[in-house]
């Protein structure tokens, strides 16, 4: 291994685990204080709540008649009726199933929304990582530039060097310089979305060492663990099963409604107490309800069918993607570090064996080749963020 990747090795290492743990500190941030989490926690108790209401007994009825009678010598009549309305008994049992799963369904909607947001804040971690480790290489090469240039100044002082040969050093420090001032751009506007995300809280996230990189399972054991805890697949089921329920309910409606109470009538001086019964027959008002349900649930069934076949496809991009990505970093880096050339080129250069422009051709392919490395690098962890956002 050459001797400045072992350094650089040395020196990162006691970082590793710092690193992971920002990342994982980050996202523990983001949990507890984004907006819109916090906002799905008052939704979460605002909807169970809701769908606890109607699942009691209609109001009470009381009526009150009073007639008088013409002439008034036929005296007055007085009607009061207590009364109390309620469905087909199993309509409450199927009401509270409903109420129960569109409880439950709430929570995995809420689920779907906090794994989004903490992928988001996780690939703008990562992004932020690939910043900071471009930055660093860019500072390298921006000090090996400037000494290139004075020493290239002062050749030129010494009439040892053409001005063409320091205006290549000036414009490679240009250009070093420039990307510089558009990393750091881009690693403001990144900070300011994980601050958005944290709830508007300032995060420093300087890591420059990815997180540990884990081996997967075969593609159907790892298919099957993140189908098992998919929110989305998890709310289309439950919807599935609030439909099916809203089917029985809506049977259990077109049975007969009843009504019981008190009855109390005042007539010609006379009073009469009793029971007040009645029942009331559904003709018209659920006619097309129970054939609506019926079709409701073959939608649910379609759409969970639907997103089933769309998840497998997308996890199996993503799996081939990390898996093809993966292996295009480990090969680039074998292959990159077996062409690091540095201190030949130095040497080389030196001895007369090259000129300055051979210098820096050369050395701006292998600038390119590294910053290609750091690119594929990012992509591959980018990847694997996307396909175990299941874990998050």
């Amino acid at each position: 291994m050459n001797k400045k990747i072992r350094i650089l090795f040395m020196v990162l290492l006691p970082c590793f685990a710092h690193a992971q743990s920002n990342l994982d500190q980050v996202l523990a941030s983001v949990q507890a204080n984004n907006k819109t989490l916090l906002a799905e926690q008052r939704r979460i108790e605002a909807g169970k709540a809701f769908f606890q209401t109607g699942l009691a007994l209609y109001d009470p009825e009381i009526s009150l008649d009073w007639m008088q009678g013409f002439p008034s010598s036929a005296g007055s009549q007085t009607d009061l009726t207590a009364a109390q309305a309620f469905d087909f008994p199993t309509a409450y049992k199927y009401r509270r199933q409903v109420a129960n799963l569109r409880t439950g369904q709430t929570a995995f909607e809420s689920e779907l929304v906090r794994k989004e947001i903490l992928l988001e804040a996780k690939l703008v971690a990562l992004r932020l990582i690939y910043l900071n480790k471009r930055k660093a290489e860019l500072s390298k090469r921006r000090a090996n530039t400037e000494r290139f240039h004075a020493n290239y100044q002062k050749k030129l002082e010494q009439q040892d060097a053409t001005i063409l040969d320091v205006n290549k050093a000036r414009l490679q420090l240009l250009n070093i310089q420039t990307d510089l001032q558009l990393l750091e751009t881009e690693t403001a506007e990144n900070l300011q979305r994980l601050t958005e995300l944290n709830g508007g809280n300032p995060v420093v996230f300087t890591d420059t060492i990815y997180p540990i990189a884990t081996a997967l399972p075969d593609f159907e054991t790892l298919e099957q663990t993140i189908e098992e805890s998919d929110p989305a697949l998890k709310y289309l089921q439950t919807q599935q099963q609030i439909g099916q329920a809203e089917a029985r309910l809506t049977k259990a409606l077109l049975l007969p409604k009843f009504e019981a109470g008190y009855r109390y009538q005042g007539l010609l001086g006379q009073q009469f107490h009793g029971a007040h019964a009645g029942v009331s027959v559904p003709l018209w008002e659920n006619k097309k309800r129970l054939n609506y349900s019926a079709l409701h649930v073959q939608v649910y069934d379609a759409r969970i069918e639907e997103h089933r076949t769309e998840h497998y496809h997308e996890i199996k991009r993503l799996y081939e993607q990390y898996q093809a990505l993966r292996q295009s970093f480990d090969e680039y880096g074998s292959n990159l570090q077996a062409a690091s050339s540095g201190s030949l080129l130095d040497q080389a250069l030196q001895a007369g064996q090259i000129t300055v422009l051979e210098y820096f051709l050369e050395t701006t392919l292998y600038f390119e080749s590294v910053d290609r490395w750091l690119e594929l690098e990012e992509a591959w962890q980018r990847a694997g963020a996307e396909l175990l956002k299941y874990n998050l």
